[in-house]
Order: C-alpha cells, then sequence, then structure tokens
C-alpha cells in the first residue's frame, strides 16, 4: 500500500466500530414519509429501511443512531470541509446570535457582513472584488445569471440574453440551476422546460472525449467546439459561459491545462461573460483557494457556497470583478433573500477563514489529494472493471466500466449500487456511490483516516469485481 497506516488511537474507535446505540431510530412509513428526502425515490428508500439516522459527529467522523462510526467521505454534501465539532465555529455563531440575531442586509446591516466580504475580496483571484452574499450556493448560482445579464442590459447590450452551460454539470437546486444542468440528467423531467436561451457545450472529459480520447494529448477540439455553439447561438446575444472549473457531482472531470486559459481567451474575444461555479470546488477543496487558480485564470464572476461555512450554517456568494460591480451600481439589482448574509453565517464563515488559514489546510488538500489519488491508483491497479481513477485535491473519482479496452460504462442495476453502499459502509465509509463512485472527505481527514479510506474503497470495488464475474460465470 502507498498509504501507510498509522497506530491506531485507543481512544478513537476503528471505523464501523459499533460504540453504542444513541438513540433508537424511528419507524419510517412507506406509504407517506412525513420528510421529504433530497434526491430520493421517497418509497425505494422506505423499502430500503429508510435513511441512516446520523446522530453525532466530530472530526472526519459520523456516527448513526446504532453506535456504528463512519468516515464521511461525501463531507455532508460536499460542504463539510473542517470536519464536525469545531467548537470555535460554534462558539463564533453563537456569540453573534446573542449580540445580534438578524440583519436584513438591505439599508441596514451587521458590521460582520462587510467584514466577510472585504476578506472574501482579498483571496479571490485578480480584481474580483464586490461580494453579494446570499443563502446558499443555488442562489448564489441563480444570482449570477442575473447579474450577468443585466451587465450587458446596463450596457446596451440588450440582446445577450442567451447562456452557454457544459454536459455533465451541475448547478444546484433552484429552477435556473437546474436548466443550466446537464439535460441528460433529466432533473426537470415532469417539471416543465427549461429556460429559454440557454445551450450546452462539450466538457473537457479526456477519458471519454469524443475528440480526442484516443490521441496522445488533448487537443483542445473542446474548446473549439464551444465556440461553435457561441457563434450558432449568434455571439452577440450570448451573455455568459457557466462552468465548474472542476465539476464535483459530475464526475470529477480535471481538465487538461492548457483549457480554462483558452475559454477565458475565447470570452474574451466573443465579448461573453465568464461565470466559474466554485460552489462545489472552493474553499481549498481542490487543493488551491479556488480552483481557478490552478489555470491562473480570472473569471467575470464567481459562484461560491458548501464549504465557506463548512456545514456550520447556510451562506453562498457572487463576486464580481470591478467593472460589472460599477456598472451595476447605479441601478437596483434583485437579487436579494431574506436570510442573505445572516450575521450568523457570517461569524461561521470568518472563523472558517480563520481556521483555513492558521491550521494551512489548503496546502495540506492538495497534498493528502495525491496521496489519495496514489493510493486509489495503486489500491485498483488491474481491477477488470476500474476504467479510469482521476481527481485533484481531495476530491477523487472511480469510473467502473465493463470492459477497460472499450471503456463502455459499467451497467449497474440500483440493487448493484445499493449492494456497493452497503459494502462500504460496513467498512466504515459514507462516499457518493454512482458512477463514478466518487471521495471528497473534510481537509481535516487523518492520515490513518485517509489510508483506511483508500482500503476500504479498494476492497468494496474488487468485491463488486468479483460478484460481476460471478455472475457472468
Amino acid at each position: 500500500m502507498l498509504l501507510p497506516a498509522r497506530a491506531r488511537r485507543r481512544d478513537r474507535p476503528a471505523l464501523g466500530e459499533n460504540t453504542g446505540a444513541a438513540m433508537p431510530p424511528r419507524a419510517f412509513d412507506v406509504g407517506s414519509p412525513s420528510l421529504w428526502y433530497q434526491g430520493q425515490v421517497q418509497t425505494a428508500l422506505a423499502r430500503a429501511g429508510g435513511p441512516l439516522w446520523l446522530v453525532r459527529g466530530r472530526g472526519s467522523r459520523v456516527w448513526d443512531s446504532r453506535g456504528h462510526a463512519y468516515l464521511d467521505a461525501r463531507s455532508g454534501l460536499w460542504a463539510v470541509l473542517l470536519g464536525y465539532g469545531r467548537d470555535e465555529i460554534v462558539a463564533e455563531v453563537t456569540a453573534q446570535l446573542r449580540a445580534l440575531s438578524f440583519a436584513p442586509l438591505t439599508d441596514a446591516a451587521a458590521p460582520v457582513a462587510e467584514e466577510l466580504a472585504a476578506r472574501i475580496g482579498a483571496l479571490a483571484p485578480g480584481d474580483l472584488a464586490s461580494v453579494a452574499l446570499v443563502p446558499t450556493g443555488s442562489e448564489a448560482v441563480d444570482t449570477a445569471l442575473k447579474f450577468a445579464r443585466l451587465f450587458h442590459y446596463a450596457g446596451g447590450d440588450r440582446r445577450r440574453r442567451m447562456i452557454v452551460s457544459r454536459e455533465y454539470s451541475a448547478h444546484g437546486g433552484t429552477y435556473a440551476g437546474l436548466s443550466l444542468s446537464d439535460p441528460d440528467r433529466g432533473l426537470l423531467r415532469g417539471v416543465g422546460p427549461g429556460l429559454r436561451g440557454v445551450r450546452f457545450a462539450p466538457i473537457p472529459y479526456r477519458y471519454r472525449c469524443r475528440y480526442c480520447a484516443e490521441q496522445p494529448a488533448c487537443t483542445l477540439a473542446c474548446v473549439g467546439a464551444l465556440e461553435d455553439v457561441l457563434v450558432r447561438a449568434g455571439p452577440d446575444r450570448v451573455a455568459a459561459v457557466f462552468a465548474e472549473p472542476v465539476p464535483g457531482p459530475g464526475g470529477v472531470i480535471v481538465p487538461p491545462d492548457p483549457y480554462w486559459p483558452a475559454v477565458r481567451a475565447l470570452c474574451d474575444r466573443h465579448g461573453v461573460l465568464l461565470v466559474a461555479d466554485e460552489v462545489v470546488t472552493g474553499w481549498g477543496r481542490s487543493g488551491r483557494w479556488f480552483a481557478c487558480d490552478h489555470w491562473d485564470v480570472v473569471p467575470d464572476l464567481l459562484v461560491l457556497g458548501k464549504g465557506m461555512t463548512a456545514g456550520y450554517q447556510t451562506l453562498g456568494a457572487v463576486v464580481t470583478r470591478r467593472r460589472i460591480a460599477e456598472r451595476l451600481a447605479g441601478r437596483a439589482v434583485p437579487h436579494g433573500f431574506t436570510y442573505s448574509g445572516h450575521p450568523a453565517a457570517c461569524a461561521a464563515a470568518l472563523a472558517v477563514l480563520r481556521i483555513l488559514e492558521d491550521e494551512h489546510l489548503v496546502a495540506r488538500a492538495a497534498h493528502l489529494g495525491r496521496r489519495l489519488l496514489d493510493g486509489l491508483r495503486a489500491e485498483l491497479a488491474g481491477c477488470p472493471i476500474v476504467g479510469d481513477v482521476r481527481g485533484i485535491g481531495l476530491m477523487a473519482a472511480v469510473e467502473l466500466v465493463e470492459d477497460v479496452r472499450t471503456r463502455a460504462p459499467a451497467r449497474l442495476s440500483a440493487r448493484g449500487l445499493r449492494r456497493l453502499e452497503v459494502d462500504l459502509r460496513s467498512r466504515g465509509v459514507l462516499c457518493f456511490v454512482d458512477n463514478p463512485v466518487i471521495v471528497a472527505p473534510p481537509l481535516v481527514v487523518s492520515d490513518d483516516e485517509l489510508t483506511r479510506l483508500v482500503e476500504a474503497v479498494g476492497a468494496s470495488v474488487r468485491g463488486l469485481a468479483a460478484r460481476r464475474r460471478g455472475t457472468r460465470e
């Protein structure tokens, strides 16, 4: 193994070890759930026994109601960057709530919001400095779309209404975000048509690129395809390109180094704004403060959320370049929400930034990310159903295939995925179980926990390969 196991601390039980029940799970109604669970078929979840009841957390681990411990390699939903039970964050939030529990961020505001905006502006690349605070990352995406269109409108370019997004994208749960997300996911099926004026372009998915997957190196044909989409739409009608620097939920698809500078140049050439959705990748997840820093690219709008409060409160933001802020400053921009820039959320975010800096966690994510990726590749080398293992920082994906030569995607039933998930849980690991299998542990994950995560994923995927081989024989 590439990742050496360290001696286990005696006061920390092994992943999956039962430490005694904290509380009994309540009954789960198969026919009519009293609570709606996100992203789930409610009846299927009920047939599976209901949700996993999580009752406490500490560090990178959570415990269920039966006392079983799990390494949370989902970081909640990509949000829990600093792990659970950070008393210093709780203390800052509590102090702010006692001092001032609400301020509307309209013609009145809490000073903590201004302090946070200044800190974000100091960390953001280039001249990204004007910050709009919103309750979540999804609302930040919605706000960024408004800003992009209004920027052109305010400049007299009122034809620019169209938005270009990309395949494999995930831009949140609002109607705008769902409209910008990969249409093949069918997120609006039965709901209605997506927003008018949204077009989609290919992504630099090196393993499955329709242009150069069989070539020795990336040809950047996908950038040419993006330009074709702009030209067909009418470059004078496109307001912005929305893109995640590294799509996380879409498969941790890491672009080749020349890709983002080429996209930046393309947008500049056509007068199109570049919007970087870093709700998942921001705040150190990728091993840099922001994933766009890997390629020295400054977007026109930067969309943030999730990890900026590490899961202790809800908060999102849109950071704009100076020219955008100056053009919109004289207008009433319809981007506000009741809980935008809530004082307690801003206090949490400031505490998170201090911890990220004081504990050097961004650099640590880069270092541990290399070990995670190398470890997964070593653990799964030669596995007949593993086609690709990729990652950046503390986010990695294991892509499953029917045949490594043809790269045909593995045909996995819901039952097969459920069995893989149960196997991982039995080994004390929670991760995103689909194809690809995605792991994204907190930035505070220990060396020992990272080793056991790699071993658990390796054993579970090899077990899946063995079961599939057995059914064919």
